[in-house]
């Protein structure tokens, strides 16, 4: 390997940890349900409260029960068991792991936003957001929108967005509130989770802890995460204003691939699934986060302004046989908005907004096996505008229409090494139209079109020959809903037409706009209160990305499969509550196979294999200060591996490298409340 492609690999090793590895509702009436109830508000679809009935498109709610009720420890665990929601994990930190909404791949991090309390969490480079920093007793619901949401979040929405919305106070109203968690389990899991918080007519105050030590599954992979964070609201009759922060520090051994090389009789990953290719490997990340929201009644509507700060460090190392790579970064990132809600004739509304960026970046590479490092400066700079109208033009029919227009601009300065420099500046538009027809005996119906983007990231701006387009998607989208007292069941059909689809090709050995592609599916999901005490849910999703046409390499692409997308997901639960006190639920989730990364010529004879997990909880309340739960996650101890890569682009055999999965794990809580 030379040294112009050991310095292209190092990028993608500290970029992301998966490219490392290449180189509210009701829960009484229902419990388990996903579907918001009638009469109920979200803020994520519209990016301002509005009632459900008018949203433009359906959204998913997890409710704080169902968070509670779940095994998953993690948000990326949990968002796994949702419908067209595949994770992606190379580190074996879980909250670490790539979410990806609707078969974007390896590229689902670019296309699927994600937010805290409505702020992006999303970094301006190849890197998964952390979602660690908030515990998941500290989450109050996690709104999720299926499909872009350009119009109102600008680019990287192609997927969808999901919004994790945090506690404020307490949920009884109690003026002081205090909560303590302690944890043990396996793989010398010890965490502690702690919060607090104050709220009389005027002001809230809240505060949280969390600190975790865990060896994890597999040699060096120890990591240990310190997160804590508070915020401040205070009311007033026309509104709001909350100041937040957050801090997270992270250390995690990086445990790399295990080999499998049929040839030569290698197969680390049967022999040796938990051993370590990369003993001295570890990612170090300090993130720390403040900002303003305010929310202020002018005239007749409502203003939503807010103020965020960002900073992200990292310092890592990774070995090779090529020499190694010490990768050092400083990530500083500013984000703005304001957004206004008109209501018009106590039936349609009118929503304005505008958005900024400011995202600058600095790193550097070092190498062992040369005295040259790269290192880079990347600066962008987004601005945007939107408008959305929402109009009741019957008493069953709701039409909603929005457009975006969005500026961007990238400066690229390559400071040492190899690369180049750019100075681009774009802008492009977004719109969407969407129907919501009520049909009668608890059927409605929704459809919507439009066109959504996304900008290369600071990371995909380098080593390119020329400045890569932005990616454009045409999006239709038709659904159907049904909801009775006791259940509730949606239907949907989506595709996504792309052109210039940003991605890493292994092809080419570059980052490159993509002959276009095509991601189309079909997802159904339902609930079922079957009694008072026991109730019922499932997914099923049929995902199909594929490369319309082109060529790469002298490769024939069309009609060929993208990497890492299972084409069938599918999830299965039950939850059984005896008493008040004590509940027990039940999850089984099902995984088909996927092509491994590198195999965008589909040559390859090996797949990522399909597998099946058992996952279980139980939780009792001793009293109202006592409570504690065990949960049991992969019950059966099944080998499975969400990434995988082929040595090579083409032929249809070789090598490959896995990255094992946790095996079974359990986890006992403990919690007083106050």
């Amino acid at each position: 390997m030379n040294a112009r492609l050991i310095r292209r690999a190092s990028l993608f090793v500290w970029a992301m940890p998966t490219l490392a590895a290449a180189q509210s509702v009701s829960s009484e009436t229902h419990p388990s349900s996903t579907v918001p109830e009638l009469g109920s508000v979200t803020v994520t679809a519209s990016r301002v409260p509005v009632a459900n009935d008018d949203q433009p498109v359906q959204v998913s709610v997890l409710t704080e029960d169902q968070i509670r009720r779940s095994s998953a420890t993690t948000v990326q665990e949990l968002l796994s068991t949702q419908t067209g929601i595949h994770t992606i994990d190379s580190t074996g930190a879980a909250d670490q792991a790539m979410v990806d909404m609707r078969g974007f791949g390896l590229a689902g991090s670019g296309n699927t936003l994600i937010l805290i309390d409505g702020v992006p969490q999303n970094n301006n480079d190849l890197s998964t957001p952390v979602l660690g920093a908030v515990p998941l007793s500290r989450i109050e619901r996690i709104e999720i929108v299926r499909g872009s949401g350009s119009v109102q979040y600008g680019g990287g929405t192609t997927g969808g967005v999901i919004n994790i919305l945090t506690k404020r106070g307490s949920a009884d109203g109690e003026p002081v509130a205090a909560s303590v968690t302690g944890s043990v389990g396996s793989h010398q899991r010890r965490q502690a989770d702690a919060a607090f918080s104050l709220q009389n007519e005027h002001i809230t105050v809240d505060a949280y802890g969390q600190s975790l030590r865990t060896d994890n599954y597999r040699d060096n992979n120890r990591e240990q995460r310190d997160s804590g964070g508070g915020s401040i609201t205070f009311r007033h009759d026309n509104g709001q204003i909350r100041l937040y922060a957050r801090t997270m520090h992270q250390k995690l051994g990086l445990p790399g691939p295990r080999l499998v090389d049929p040839a030569a009789g290698i197969n680390q990953y049967r022999d040796d699934p938990r051993g370590t290719s990369t003993p001295d490997d570890y990612v170090n990340t300090q993130t720390d986060a403040f900002g303003i929201q305010v929310e202020q009644r002018i005239g007749a509507g409502m203003l939503y302004a807010e103020m965020n700060q960002r900073d992200k460090t990292l310092h890592g190392f990774t070995g090779s046989a090529y020499g190694d790579i010490w990768r050092d970064q400083d990530l500083d990132e500013k984000t703005a908005s304001l957004r206004y809600l008109l209501p018009i004739a106590e039936k349609h509304a009118l929503i304005v907004g505008a958005d900024m960026l400011d995202s600058d970046l600095d790193a550097s590479n070092t190498y062992s096996s040369s005295p040259l490092a790269d290192a880079w400066r990347a600066k962008q700079r987004r601005r945007g505008v939107f408008a959305e109208v929402q109009v009741q033009a019957t008493e069953t029919t709701r039409i909603t229409l929005g457009g975006r227009r969005q500026y961007a601009n990238d400066d690229l300065k390559t400071l040492s090494g190899y690369g180049g420099n750019a100075d681009v500046t774009r802008r492009l538009g977004a719109w969407q139209l969407a129907l919501r027809q009520e049909l009668g005996a608890g059927f409605s119906f929704y459809g919507k079109a439009g066109r959504s983007f996304r900008f290369a990231n600071s990371d995909e701006t380098l080593y390119v020959s020329t400045p890569l387009q932005p990616q454009t998607s045409m999006d239709k989208e038709l659904g159907i809903l049904w909801r009775s007292e006791a259940s509730s069941a949606r239907l949907t059909w989506f595709r996504y037409d792309l052109t210039n689809e940003i991605q890493y090709n292994p092809l080419t050995f570059s980052n490159v706009n993509l002959d276009p592609t095509r991601r189309q599916g079909i997802e159904l999901e339902g609930e079922h209160q079957l009694t008072p005490s026991v109730s019922l849910n499932g997914n099923l999703s049929w995902t199909q990305a594929t490369f319309r046409s082109g060529t790469a390499n002298g490769v024939n692409l069309t009609g060929n499969t993208v990497p890492l997308v299972p084409k069938w997901m599918a999830n299965v639960g039950a939850t059984w509550r005896p008493t008040d006190k004590l509940f027990l639920s039940l999850a089984g989730q099902y995984v088909g196979k996927a092509r491994m990364d590198n195999d965008q010529a589909n040559q390859f004879d090996h797949q990522l294999d399909d597998y099946f997990l058992v996952n279980g909880k139980v939780g009792y309340a001793f009293n109202k200060h006592v409570s504690g739960t065990l949960a049991v996650n992969n019950l059966f101890d099944r080998e499975y591996a969400t990434y995988g890569i082929r040595s090579g682009s083409t032929g249809g055999s070789g090598s490959y490298y896995l990255y094992p999965a946790s095996g079974r794990t359990v986890l006992a809580s403990v919690t007083l409340r106050y």
